[in-house]
């Protein structure tokens, strides 16, 4: 099964999308660190441990060795920090998928070949497993380029495709 490792900025985006149960349904083995976890806000964290305690999304904590590997990452990336350093080296670890939406993260990932998605293809998985029906995902999508967060600048050109299809 695929492994995802997710950044905050993903799962904060799903916690106010109220997307958690259609995204934690789709066919993968769902993996984030406790310091990504340390970054959501009190009630975003009990969202994400009715998860954490079924067993559908592993937190692992970052072991000495890890912390010292992320240290390294960190004087590499400099504008990486230690959460975003944290996902990465788990997604490297175990040369899983890493999503998130942090440019900078996204690039370094790419630059080192360690597959990396975001928001597009996590709606993109959700309708394709048809963890979510394509007219929700539309709007949904609308929601969080519109209100949920202003600051993401999604392609406007793959979001509109994605509405046509889901709208029809």
């Amino acid at each position: 099964m695929k492994i995802v490792v997710n950044d905050a900025n993903i799962l904060i985006d799903l916690v106010e999308l109220e997307l958690l149960p259609h995204f934690f349904a789709l066919k993968f083995e769902f993996f984030t660190t406790t310091l990504i976890l340390e970054e959501l806000l009190e009630e975003q964290k009990e969202q994400l441990e009715v998860y954490i305690t079924e067993g559908v999304l592993i937190a692992e904590e970052m072991t000495s060795e890890d912390l010292e590997v992320i240290k390294d990452i960190e004087k590499q990336k400099p504008k990486l920090s230690q959460q975003d350093c944290s996902a990465y080296h788990q997604a490297n670890t175990k040369e899983g998928t890493l999503i998130t939406s942090d440019n900078v993260l996204r690039k370094f990932a790419k630059s080192t070949n360690l597959d990396v998605h975001g928001h597009l293809w996590v709606f993109d998985q959700m309708v394709a497993q048809n963890t979510l029906a394509p007219l929700t995902a539309s709007q949904k999508l609308k929601n969080l380029c519109d209100v949920i967060n202003t600051q993401l600048k999604l392609p406007k050109l793959e979001c509109e495709k994605r509405h046509t299809l889901w709208n029809d």
